[in-house]
């Protein structure tokens, strides 16, 4: 064997024998330290201001008309030939308003039907109102870990013709509010 195979073939040996040494020398485990977060928020609760009211209305003698509740205001307005009066059982028109409690600084939904009927009382005549919120969404006041608030309306329209029923008429409607 010539001087050079034998260096060249030392050299393989030591380096097999030190690879094994290597692995010898592994780890057999890791570790890792590794975070875990929570946030906890406060139920999100909703209370209602006031109900929404259309006041007295007179019904045409002919024709038809509307009578609007703005939600931002509470305003009523009326079309057509019908009339709007402020005195009565119902003299007091307005929107429906709420305000809404839960966690500062967190964003949330709000859900109103686009419509409900109301039915006349000791009948079985109804109208359908058609609804209009201030917002489809909202964020409460504050910030994490203090009680935010938030306020919103909703209003409507009805439809009230010469055919409509004398009487009074009643419904409801359920509004929800959630956390993004």
């Amino acid at each position: 064997m010539s001087p050079l195979r034998n260096t060249l073939t030392a050299a393989a040996a030591f380096m097999a024998v030190g690879s094994i040494a290597a692995e010898a020398h592994a780890q057999a485990q890791a570790t890792q330290n590794t975070n875990s977060t929570a946030t906890i928020f406060q139920p999100i609760q909703l209370a209602k201001n006031s109900d929404l009211s259309f006041g007295n209305i007179v019904r045409p003698i002919s024709g038809d008309g509307t009578v609007t509740i703005d939600p931002a205001s509470g305003n009523r307005t009326s079309t057509g030939p019908l009339a709007i009066i402020n005195t009565g059982p119902n003299s007091t028109p307005g929107r429906a308003s709420y305000t809404v409690t839960g966690e500062g600084g967190q964003s949330f939904s709000i859900t109103v039907p686009a419509s409900f009927n109301m039915t006349r009382q000791n009948g079985s005549e109804t109208i359908q109102v058609t609804l209009s919120s201030t917002a489809g969404a909202g964020s409460l006041s504050g910030v994490l870990g203090t009680t935010g608030t938030a306020t919103f309306g909703v209003g409507g329209t009805i439809p009230v013709t010469s055919g409509t029923a004398s009487g009074a008429y009643a419904g409801n409607f359920v509004v929800t509010v959630a956390y993004n």
